[in-house]
């Protein structure tokens, strides 16, 4: 097996470990002519058989394929490698393309289908985007991996130190019976947050109720929140129980708490208080015993100021206080929520998720989010159905984004180095912000490298590797 190893460099982006496997010696030496790089170590594999022998040996990054091999032809070769090389994108090279064997390519696994040879740039890009997918898939896993043994939540996902630290506050008040008053703007994941408390108290086995005051009329709510008797409005043809009565046991949410009117939150007090209350139209009082978590998009002390909220209900809601930051306030979440987004979409329609350019994924960050994570959700679902399989462009992005101040303006804002290709200048501008982030977090931790690994959500190990790679050393950051 022939090899070729990097020349030096400063680059700081992480050394990469390419197997081509082609039997045409030419069409290979030329891909390794393409491909070589400062960053890249190269294998040339003439069979498959050689391939496969020395593949632990090498555990490559990617791997380039022919399907044109003599001694495993066609897209079996795909299945093989994918077997033992799992998690490895796999790009198809075919000296005679055809439609039907790029479908069947990509239907077996292969991340991407080209001609072979093929163009250099083309061959060049190829193998960024592949790379880069691969990159975000293995991030996205351990994020996941990361927040559910941490925090054992299976349906959340962050890499975010903001929000790290709520599940840190999530994971401390869950085990109590305390209020908690969950806070931020609409879509940043407030019921979530809620279900998560429940799963992990006491009160897991009993119900889950929840309600959204800002839905119903005042008469509307009073009814739904404690139940009425028969005969006690116009249409009340027998008793009915109230959300207060269905949860008793068990655990209440009560969201958009802030659009309540001030007599319902009379009565909201009076049954935080004595943990009874009377049906609508009824005389005699009802017991329960019942957790309350709430939630608003409203500005309660302002509420409170303007006489729009009473103060001792916002005091006895405010036991545990728990504030939800924006998505635009994390940024680094954004590729991770948005592949599980896409993914997810993909698998409820049967269709194949689109592959997000990097041109289009800088656009995507630097958005501002107004609906958060439930606006990105809503997109990435429409971007399955309009774009599935293919590639989301910048120019298939919706007008409020690619118009956006926060998108437009970004030129001026960064080093750009014209003679560089699109993908080379993404990834070292990705590269230029996470060090910066590194160090931002090492001064603010004065070098401890536990609490810098805590605060900035990744392991130790990870602090470790992205220190080497960027020439970081924590003593330069300790106060002297």
């Amino acid at each position: 097996m022939q090899a070729s190893g990097p020349s030096q460099t400063s680059d700081p982006v992480a050394l990469q470990t390419v197997l081509v496997i082609d039997d045409n010696e030419l069409y290979a030496h030329q891909a390794r002519a393409t491909l070589r790089g400062e960053r890249r170590n190269l294998f040339i594999a003439n069979s498959a058989r050689e391939a496969l022998a020395e593949l632990h040996e090498i555990e490559p990054d990617l791997i380039l394929l022919s399907l044109d091999l003599h001694d495993l032809p066609g897209c079996r070769a795909i299945d093989i490698f994918k077997e033992r090389a799992t998690g490895i994108p796999i790009l198809a090279l075919s000296q005679n393309p055809t439609v039907a064997e790029a479908v069947e390519a990509v239907q077996h696994g292969a991340a991407d289908y080209l001609e072979n040879p093929t163009k250099p740039e083309t061959l060049a890009a190829a193998v960024q985007r592949a790379t880069l997918e691969a990159r975000s898939s293995r991030e996205l896993q351990e994020a996941k991996k990361q927040v559910r043994d941490r925090f054992g939540f299976s349906h959340m996902l962050t890499r975010s130190p903001k929000m790290l630290r709520v599940f840190d506050q999530v994971r401390a008040v869950a085990g109590t019976d305390a209020t908690v008053l969950i806070r931020g703007e609409t879509g940043t994941g407030k019921e979530l947050i809620t279900r998560a408390i429940h799963e992990r108290s006491r009160r897991k086995d009993r119900p889950f109720i929840s309600v959204n005051c800002g839905a119903f009329t005042e008469s509307l709510l009073e009814s739904e929140l404690f139940g009425h008797e028969k005969g006690s409005f116009t249409g009340a043809s027998g008793r009915r129980q109230g959300v207060f009565e269905m949860a008793d046991g068990g655990t209440l949410f009560l969201d958009e708490l802030g659009e309540t009117s001030l007599n319902v939150q009379v009565n909201l007090l009076r049954v935080l208080e004595e943990m009874e209350f009377r049906r609508v139209g009824g005389h005699d009082p009802v017991r329960i015993n019942v957790r309350i978590l709430a939630a608003t998009n409203v500005d309660l002390e302002q509420a409170v100021a303007k006489g729009d909220f009473r103060e001792d209900l916002f005091y006895r809601l405010n036991v545990f206080p728990v504030i939800l930051p924006p998505l635009r306030s994390r940024p680094e979440d954004i590729p991770l929520l948005m592949r599980h987004f896409l993914e997810n979409a993909a698998a409820e329609y049967e269709l194949d998720a689109p592959i997000v350019t990097t041109e289009a994924m800088e656009v995507i960050v630097r958005y501002k989010w107004p609906g958060n994570v439930r606006q990105l959700r809503s997109l990435c679902e429409r971007w399955v159905i309009t774009r599935h399989g293919q590639r989301l462009e910048r120019e298939h992005l919706p007008p409020e984004i690619l118009n956006s101040k926060t998108s437009a303006d970004t030129e001026s804002a960064m080093n750009i180095d014209e003679n560089k290709s699109l993908s080379e200048v993404t990834e070292r501008l990705l590269h230029q912000v996470e060090r910066t982030y590194i160090q931002r977090q090492l001064k603010k931790n004065n070098g401890h490298l536990a609490d810098t690994a805590k605060a900035a959500g990744i392991t130790r190990r990870t602090l470790y590797t992205r220190m080497k790679q960027y020439g970081l050393v924590a003593s330069d950051f300790r106060q002297k």
